[in-house]
């Protein structure tokens, strides 16, 4: 099954997607993206990070205590006499002396670096402006150690009240990561298009749907939600049964609704001239539901599968098992604001 193409979805519908995604949106924020620079995703990630590269280096980046050691005339911190001694550096009128100091050179700052000098090693798809601003930050950072960018490095980011306006750069910077991989045939790195990345989409569409349900739906309360099975077996069936964890579910007084997100082209398969539903989707979905029903107070809960579509328009119900199902599909080459209601519509 083909992903949304990326063709269809407006560059500036890309950021408000991102920015719902990852907590980064401020009701009433209007964009306005310059084409020239941003002519795809992969400008509009580079944008976004030189921009906060730029915002960082004025407001002050995010600093940390470090231990150094060094061999100094000057004595500071703790003097370590039994090394000193040993290497005889009291000779020269030297002592060997570890001390705390406050630096920018911290974990989240290398993470920006290392993404810059990705981005600058593979400028060749970057628009000429984001190229300029891209070398620009580099020089920004140019007291940040190098690192090689592997994956653990962003489980090692620890973000705090301090520090946290890096969480959309450390966003931003964990995606071109995960975009930037050797292609099969040549071998050689490139960076992929993000909405081509059917697994990457689907996060983002699933965060960003979730992120504006808890904005704008204050009469819910909103979570992805582990659904035990029911059933019975022995201890070590347990290990083996798979997890079922929704995308969103809305639970309000007098309603419940388990909703599942789906970053598809076609929400509906196409054979021998007929089309159905994706039969895996409409399964999880019920397994969701008939699971679930059998808590206290979720005995009527409803499901809606929702599908990013932009080749058709999707508003579908009906009633499976004494379950409410609805499949319902967004636009997402519509111009913002009708996107933003048709999902008030689905949510509501």
């Amino acid at each position: 099954m083909n992903p949304v193409p990326a063709t269809s979805i407006p560059i500036q519908n890309v950021y408000y997607l991102l920015a719902y995604a990852w907590d980064h949106f401020r009701t009433g924020d209007e964009v306005d993206i310059d084409q020239s620079q941003c002519p795809d995703a992969h400008n509009l990630l580079a944008m976004l990070l030189c921009g906060g590269i730029r915002r960082l280096a004025t407001k002050g980046m995010d600093k940390d205590y470090r231990q150094f050691t060094e061999t100094t005339p000057r004595l500071r911190g703790r003097v370590d006499v039994l090394a000193s001694h040993r290497r005889m550096t009291h000779v020269s009128g030297k002592m060997i002396c570890e001390f705390d100091e406050l630096t920018a050179d911290t974990l989240p700052n290398q993470v920006l670096k290392a993404t810059c000098r990705r981005l600058n090693r593979f400028s060749m798809h970057l628009s000429k402006d984001n190229r300029k601003q891209v070398r620009h930050c580099l020089d920004l950072l140019a007291d940040i150690s190098d690192i090689r960018l592997a994956s653990r490095a962003f489980h090692r980011v620890q973000l705090h009240r301090n520090n946290r306006h890096y969480r959309l750069l450390m966003h931003v910077c964990q995606m071109l990561h995960s975009l930037f991989l050797p292609d099969q045939q040549s071998g050689t790195h490139r960076f992929r298009d993000v909405l081509a990345e059917e697994t990457v989409m689907h996060r983002v569409f699933e965060s960003f749907v979730r992120q504006f349900a808890v904005k704008h739906c204050p009469d819910a309360k909103v979570s992805a939600m582990k659904i035990a099975w029911h059933g019975e077996w022995e201890d070590d069936v347990n290990s083996v049964l798979p997890t079922m964890l929704t995308d969103v579910t809305l639970s309000r007084p007098t309603r419940k609704t388990i909703l599942d997100c789906k970053f598809y082209k076609e929400a509906l398969v196409t054979r021998h001239n007929r089309h159905r539903l994706h039969s895996s989707h409409l399964y999880q979905l019920m397994a969701y539901l008939n699971n679930k029903s059998i808590d206290e107070g979720w005995e009527t809960v409803d499901g809606i599968l929702l599908y990013p579509a932009v080749n058709h328009h999707l508003d579908l119900s009906f009633s499976l098992l004494s379950h409410d199902i609805a499949i319902r599909s967004i636009d997402l080459d519509q111009n913002w604001p009708l996107i933003h209601q048709r999902l008030l519509d689905v949510l509501s």
